[in-house]
């Protein structure tokens, strides 16, 4: 059997890094038409481009891993159940679980692979690109705050900007933490806030502090403050981080303490358990490419990549609606961010125990 499960892999390699190189591709591309305006505009430096690009792959490389997976297993086994070697292998005696089982464990390999590149790699560069972009907003005379955004500021001090209204500069959701060596971080909430380069100015608030154990000490509400941010407007913007430019665990310790302060925690949380669920993309890509690719063999390459196509359609429309019911509170966040994988995870064993029954 190791013979045959290293020819079978074999036959996946080829699809894989074809299908990872396309979508890389075509990500790229998208990225590109979506800067022309402000590169041409603003005459973006090439270099600065080229660097924008490559700090973005690891982004693109966590959702290329599912899609190339997918492709794969459709064309891969597709080619070996039209020779009839899967049928060979059958007749053999080798139950249909046991031939897939390698490549199961391949897509596993890529799970880990996709949650350190999600997690470790693509929070650092992702930040590292969105500086770029700020950079070039910096040619504006006052740099927009960006939403549901972490802001880290002077004196370890961090903001929170839940929402921004263009119109008349307000943002809305704000909460402001200062670390404390001796207890849980003084915090300051504010249902609406505005930022002129120098100040922040908080309307109808509340300032919590809290002892060692994490219960209040001292609670006042307030109808405005003001607190002064001495620092470069642009040095200031390059702590912006959204949930996507923070790994798990920073992403956890905010929500944690964001929780202290009442603040709902409904979409970090949600892009928490995501952090975890989408590299798992990899296993149900795999679940439902390989039985899918036995049944379709005469239809050739034409009818696979149309399938994979679809489901690839199904599984992030099923994604971005669990995210967005998820942030809404129908759903918890948990069960937002694992459902699509459930869902489909399951339809994928159903056509494997369905493969598995005897046709001889």
């Amino acid at each position: 059997m190791k013979l045959a499960d290293r020819y079978l892999l074999s036959e996946l390699f080829g699809p894989l890094f074809l299908a990872s190189g396309g979508f890389l591709l075509f990500m790229v591309a998208n990225i590109i038409f979506l800067l022309v305006n402000q590169i041409v505009s603003k005459q973006i430096p090439f270099s600065a481009v080229i660097e924008l690009l490559v700090l973005r792959i690891p982004a693109i490389l966590v959702l290329t891993f599912p899609v190339a997976m997918l492709f794969a297993c459709l064309l891969g086994v597709g080619k070996l159940a039209a020779d009839h070697e899967i049928m060979a292998m059958r007749t053999s005696g080798i139950s249909f679980i046991r031939l897939a089982l390698p490549i199961f464990l391949f897509s596993f390999f890529l799970v880990i692979a996709a949650f350190v590149t999600n997690n470790d790699i693509a929070p650092w560069t992702t930040h590292k690109s969105e500086d770029i972009v700020r950079r070039i907003l910096m040619r504006e005379t006052i740099p927009p705050v960006q939403p549901n955004v972490f802001i880290h500021g002077p004196n370890q001090m961090v903001f929170y900007i839940g929402e921004v209204n263009r119109l008349n500069h307000f943002m809305y959701h704000v909460m402001i933490y200062e670390p404390s060596s001796v207890s849980y971080p003084k915090l300051v909430t504010a249902s609406r806030a505005r930022y002129n380069g120098r100040n922040f100015y908080l309307y109808d608030g509340s300032i919590h502090d809290f002892n060692k154990k994490g219960l209040t000490r001292y609670e006042a509400s307030f109808k405005e403050m003001i607190i002064p941010v001495t620092i470069d407007p642009r040095l200031f913007l390059q702590g912006e981080k959204t949930p996507f430019e923070m790994t798990a665990s920073q992403l956890k310790k905010q929500i944690k303490i964001f929780k202290k302060g009442g603040i709902s925690t409904a979409q970090m949380t949600t892009d928490y358990y995501l952090k975890y669920s989408i590299p798992f993309g990899c296993l149900i890509a795999s679940l439902i490419g390989v039985p899918l690719g036995v049944k379709f063999p005469k239809g050739g390459k034409f009818i696979s990549i149309a399938l994979a196509i679809f489901l690839l359609f199904i599984y992030y429309c099923l994604f971005s609606l669990c995210r967005a019911l998820g942030i809404a509170g129908i759903l918890s966040p948990i069960v937002a961010a694992w459902l699509p994988n459930f869902l489909l995870g399951g339809v994928g064993i159903g056509f494997l125990i369905l493969e598995e029954v005897p046709v001889f």
